[in-house]
């Protein structure tokens, strides 16, 4: 996107904000998926690191590893030696919920600036088996309990408004905010 786009997506982000007690928190969400098209992508929290690479433009193989491609100029441009440091460097992903991505879904969202921040739910509730969508088509707007819709949605906007994340009680939908990366 060009800067008077990225102002333009800044400035219906608060529109879309300022109307959502209007709109709702499903019709919202779905607004801002539409509006953020690629630059949010739902998919399988464990494949997320695959999903990542492919995107910087690294050929990488299909999950699992074949042992083929550009893992290791991957993992040397990153930092890191394999998957589960990665999640932890990149991400902020401690070890004890390392393990449990597979039953997790993630949320990654690009902002104006090009920074990401991935939001990790607990449970599967993005409709596609493989590969990763948009917030759109993921289906995560009709699978996720509205409580969850409203927490993840709440955080998305935070991140995108340039607004500090949120700690405390939570309904339990988001399990993990990473770090900006």
């Amino acid at each position: 996107m060009t800067a008077g786009e990225d102002a333009l997506v800044g400035q219906l982000a608060r529109l879309l904000e300022a109307e959502r007690d209007r709109l709702g928190t499903r019709r919202m969400l779905e607004l801002l998926s539409l509006l953020l098209g690629e630059r949010a992508q739902v998919g399988d929290a464990s494949r997320y690191v695959y999903e990542y690479g492919r995107r910087a433009g690294y050929s990488l193989p299909a999950y699992p590893l074949d042992g083929s491609g550009e893992f290791r100029e991957f993992f040397a441009e990153e930092g890191v030696r394999n998957v589960p440091e990665w999640y932890e460097r990149k991400l902020g992903v401690p070890p004890q919920l390392y393990a449990q991505l597979p039953a997790r879904t993630v949320v990654a969202v690009r902002d104006a600036a090009n920074r990401r921040r991935a939001f990790v739910l607990d449970g599967v509730w993005h409709s596609q088996d493989a590969g990763f969508a948009g917030l759109a088509e993921s289906g995560l707007s009709r699978t996720l309990p509205p409580e969850g819709l409203a927490e993840l949605l709440d955080a998305v906007m935070a991140f995108l408004l340039g607004d500090p994340v949120r700690e405390g009680a939570r309904p339990g939908a988001v399990r993990f905010v990473s770090r900006v990366f």
